[in-house]
């Protein structure tokens, strides 16, 4: 699968965060009015969670669909549970001197840690899967805080960072699956982006001619060109709720499965050594984390629902069964009881 390097140009580092911030906060809002209204359904709910690891392999932000996310934020979870022991961000603790200076040498080292963890994420993808969410987020955190060492030469390390590594990682995955479009800049004369063609497009795509934007001669033009184009349909074959005694069943099980994660918070932050302070509770805070997994109280009603992926010409690439869970008037993943490894297709 071909790397998509994500870069920066310093004279524009601090547009480029006001933008992707504002990108960010735009995509929270529409995901947060679409999740309040495919939450009361469990065919929607499982749908929605397929399509976001199909396409583009986003097994991160499909968590939020999940019940991971029934009792706390999402990015709450993964900073207590999985950043606090790796927290360095005190004011006696000093960064490399290049830091917040906008200059190419802040540049090549942020684009430096983000290429060599890009290549350990898709390690982490082939050979752990974010289906083991715990082992997946402990190796990488580990794994950026050596590389942030090496590169930098200091040992400052903050959660804005871990996130913004992580994330970025997620996103070029995605491009290096879907292909990328050319982007030009403002002056309509200098390209910022080539184009590439992502894995789905050699493996799915047919030729066809698109109307695209394009610089000739030093100006943008509207031209055609033939690309390879595909399309992947994610949908519901079959939605199976349980009775009331096939609910009591499933939720025995699903305790066997939370109980022991749900507890092992304290393990965790005893062997990092985290303990309570007097301004903060992180000891506290990680052990709560991994405690608010278990939501085997409050499940009302299971259903299972079978899905498949199906590419333009029709052909099935892919089937998943998902069971999803009903709490109060929602519906949520159960993803103590599910494997993706089919839905990554590039794998």
């Amino acid at each position: 699968m071909a790397e998509n390097k994500k870069e920066f140009k310093a004279g524009r580092y601090a547009v480029i965060v006001g933008v992707v911030l504002a990108v960010v906060l735009t995509l929270l809002t529409i995901f947060a009015f679409k999740t309040r209204y495919t939450a009361f359904s469990p065919e929607k709910v499982a749908q929605a969670y397929t399509d976001t690891i199909v396409q583009t392999g986003d097994g991160y932000n499909a968590y939020k669909n999940t019940l991971v996310c029934k009792n706390q934020k999402y990015g709450n979870f993964i900073i207590n549970a999985y950043m606090r022991p790796y927290v360095n961000d005190g004011d006696d603790v000093e960064q490399a001197e290049f830091v917040g200076t906008g200059s190419e040498e802040e540049q090549a080292a942020i684009d430096k840690v983000y290429e060599t963890m890009y290549n350990y994420y898709l390690q982490l993808v082939d050979t752990i899967g974010l289906d083991d969410y715990d082992t997946f987020y402990d190796n990488y955190f580990a794994k950026l805080v050596e590389v942030r060492k090496e590169v930098y030469g200091d040992e400052y390390m903050d959660t804005e960072y871990m996130f913004g590594a992580f994330e970025a990682n997620v996103a070029s995955y995605g491009d290096a699956l879907t292909g990328t479009e050319r982007k030009i800049a403002s002056d309509n004369k200098t390209i910022l982006q080539e184009e590439t063609e992502g894995a789905y497009q050699k493996m799915f795509g047919e030729d066809t001619e698109v109307e695209v934007e394009d610089v000739v001669d030093g100006k943008k033009i509207t031209v055609t060109e033939t690309k390879k184009v595909y399309h992947l349909t994610t949908t519901v074959t079959e939605c199976k709720e349980y009775t009331e005694e096939e609910t009591k069943e499933y939720v025995e099980a699903y305790k066997e499965r939370i109980i022991p994660v749900a507890q092992s918070g304290e393990v965790k932050a005893d062997k990092f050594g985290i303990a309570d302070g007097e301004k903060d509770e992180p000891k506290t805070a990680m052990v709560e984390a991994f405690q608010k997994l278990d939501c085997s109280e409050d499940i009302d009603s299971v259903a299972k629902v079978s899905l498949e992926v199906m590419t333009q010409t029709g052909q099935v690439v892919a089937t998943q069964t998902v069971f999803v869970v009903k709490i109060g008037n929602s519906w949520y993943v159960d993803n103590t009881n599910i494997s993706t490894r089919d839905l990554y297709l590039a794998s």
